[in-house]
């Protein structure tokens, strides 16, 4: 029947190959999150616990992406993997208390979590596209010498699939139950 009808033959052609085209384009940029992207970002939070409780400052920093960005507790941002890292490496006493690039007041910090471990008592993970997730992960920590008493707090991550698997691209650390200053 569509012989007879040439032009009707080319329109449905055509139209078929525009479907077929917007549902190519529309899979291609679809989140196609394999299975596991959950457990793997959810892995990749819980290494910033396992390095911390560590004290490997060295690993801790791989765990972030070059470019990373880091909002401590106290509202201070901390741009770049290698500042990440140096901040938190004072912090649990890997850097000497009279280090260049601190500040004097700074000195006070410098220890301060030498003998503390962090766990997350919970993380949540969604991925946002097949290579970004967002994690909030629900932390309790021991062992900060400025009190007896156990903080809590809720990190946010965001991170990144990369050629190494996912990398922390920001972080924001909120606590619950601020009893330090």
């Amino acid at each position: 029947m569509l012989a007879r009808y040439p032009l009707v033959r080319r329109s449905a052609l055509s139209a078929v190959r525009a479907a077929v085209t917007v549902l190519m384009f529309l899979y291609a940029n679809c989140v196609l999150a394999v299975p596991n992207d959950a457990e793997d970002v959810r892995s990749a939070v819980a290494g910033f616990a396992t390095t911390w409780n560590r004290h490997d400052l060295d690993a801790f920093g791989k765990l972030f992406a070059t470019d990373a960005d880091f909002v401590n507790v106290a509202g201070v941002l901390w741009t770049g993997r290698q500042s990440i890292q140096a901040q938190h490496a004072y912090t649990h006493g890997v850097i000497p208390a009279d280090s260049p690039g601190f500040t004097e007041d700074e000195h006070r910090y410098n220890g301060i979590f030498k003998n503390s471990t962090l766990k997350f008592e919970k993380i949540d993970v969604r991925i946002a596209r097949k290579d970004l997730a967002i994690a909030h992960g629900y932390w309790e920590m021991l062992g900060d010498s400025r009190t007896r008493d156990s903080r809590h707090g809720v990190f946010l991550f965001v991170l990144t699939r990369e050629n190494v698997g996912w990398l922390i691209a920001a972080a924001q650390n909120t606590e619950t139950n601020r009893s330090v200053k």
